[in-house]
């Protein structure tokens, strides 16, 4: 009870908090709503097995692109302005597929939700590192993660229900009104201001903020971090999405409601670590807890790849899971603790870039090396794991704890940021 206690705590001193672990809920139910119906949906407009599978990418592939941009931009328009675009654009992106006629707009109308979808999480996982406490970092990315968790949890099974009694188009109209709940929450936030934010337009400090980032981008530790981020997604749509189901069906003849049992006892694993997760990396500091996460995945692989037995794959993937609980606050924490606090949105963005590189690329090189290198499953895994591995091993050797590209920075103290102080 007390360590759920100290996991709130960052919401009590800060109710700005609260108001984008919320936004993040609605956001990702709606990707949940339409993730059960996209490949049927597609089939309506007689679409191949490729094109469907194209719908599913360029969703990626539009947060691909925006990311960075998207951070960039937050240091010259402001945070809060480009969450409600994000929302905004998701909610057109929702519409259009909505009321697609053909699959050129579907097609159109779900990269446009790409796009959405990359500017408000770059956006709201800068935001999240710029107004919490630096001592409460880990368990505030634990608590943004917790929601984006529970909104990908709630989402598809809502969604089932909307298309089996409204239609096939019903998630996608679903999708537009929690996005639209998502774009009110944001107009209640209070930008974060500092000092270099609010001399933003003047040329002396676009040429040093412009330097900043290229410091930032250039950064060594920085690169190692965006490499176990890049491991981070290729894993998930590489081995958890691909490969895993693959080695379920064909090892141990599983079917699929045994194989959906599996990937959401992966989950829940993941779920459930992230309050102790959050305390551990504000005690003892990101960067040895993203270490062992990459570790963790990379053995969790092996026993997913090389286990005897249906047991060694449900153990595998439960450790899959808790690897997984322990990077997704720590990794996000190490990024903060190294760039410069006026650079979390650039940051931010970089980070996310190099994830959903891995998230696209994922199952094109499995599926490449499994056709043309014929190594199978178990060579993608194995493939993957020493991915995670080297990336791991070359933070542990190369990576510090603090960065000499962070400058001081005026920030004005949470407690003015919040809403409950504004409104008072």
């Amino acid at each position: 009870m007390r360590l759920l206690s100290r996991y709130f705590d960052p919401f009590a001193r800060n109710p700005q908090l609260i108001i984008v672990c919320a936004m993040s809920v609605f956001v990702m139910s709606g990707v949940g709503l339409v993730a059960p119906i996209l490949s049927v949906y597609a089939n309506t407009f007689s679409a191949s097995a490729t094109l469907a599978g194209m719908i599913i990418t360029l969703f990626g592939v539009g947060r691909l692109i925006i990311n960075l941009p998207a951070g960039l931009m937050s240091q010259w328009c402001g945070k809060r302005a480009l969450l409600i675009a994000g929302t905004i654009i998701l909610v057109i992106g929702a519409i259009g597929a909505a009321l697609a006629q053909t699959l050129t707009m579907l097609v159109v109308s779900r990269f446009v939700q790409g796009i959405g979808s990359g500017i408000y999480m770059t956006i709201a996982q800068a935001m999240m590192a710029q107004i919490a406490a630096p001592e409460e970092r880990g368990r505030t990315m634990a608590l943004y993660q917790s929601a984006i968790l529970v909104g990908t949890g709630i989402g598809p099974m809502v969604g089932g229900m909307l298309a089996s009694h409204f239609g096939l188009s019903a998630p996608f109209w679903a999708y537009a009104v929690v996005c639209t709940a998502a774009a009110i929450l944001a107009f209640f936030l209070v930008e974060p201001k500092d000092v270099a934010m609010e001399n933003a337009g003047q040329s002396g400090e676009r040429q040093r903020r412009a330097g900043v980032n290229r410091k930032l981008f250039m950064d060594r530790t920085f690169f190692f971090i965006g490499l176990v981020s890049f491991g981070i997604f290729f894993t998930r749509t590489a081995s958890q999405w691909t490969l895993v189901p693959l080695i379920a069906a064909t090892r141990y003849d599983m079917n699929i409601g045994m194989i959906g049992l599996l990937l959401t006892v992966q989950s829940l694993s993941n779920f459930l670590v992230l309050p102790i997760t959050g305390s551990m990396v504000d005690r003892f500091g990101a960067r040895p807890l993203t270490i062992i996460s990459a570790l963790i995945i990379a053995t969790s692989l092996l026993m997913v790849g090389f286990g005897p037995s249906p047991a060694w794959l449900w153990a595998g993937m439960v450790i899959l899971g808790i690897g997984g609980g322990i990077n997704a606050p720590s990794i996000v924490s190490y990024a903060a603790d190294i760039a410069p606090s006026q650079s979390y949105g650039p940051a931010m963005g970089l980070l996310r870039t190099w994830g959903d590189a891995g998230f696209v690329t994922g199952p094109i090189v499995v599926g490449t090396l499994a056709d043309a290198g014929g190594i199978g499953p178990l060579g993608g895994i194995v493939a993957n794991s020493l991915l995670m591995t080297l990336a791991g091993i070359a933070l542990l050797m190369i990576g510090r704890n603090a960065s000499p590209i962070n400058e001081p920075v005026i920030r004005k103290p949470i407690e003015e940021t919040s809403y409950a102080r504004k409104r008072a």
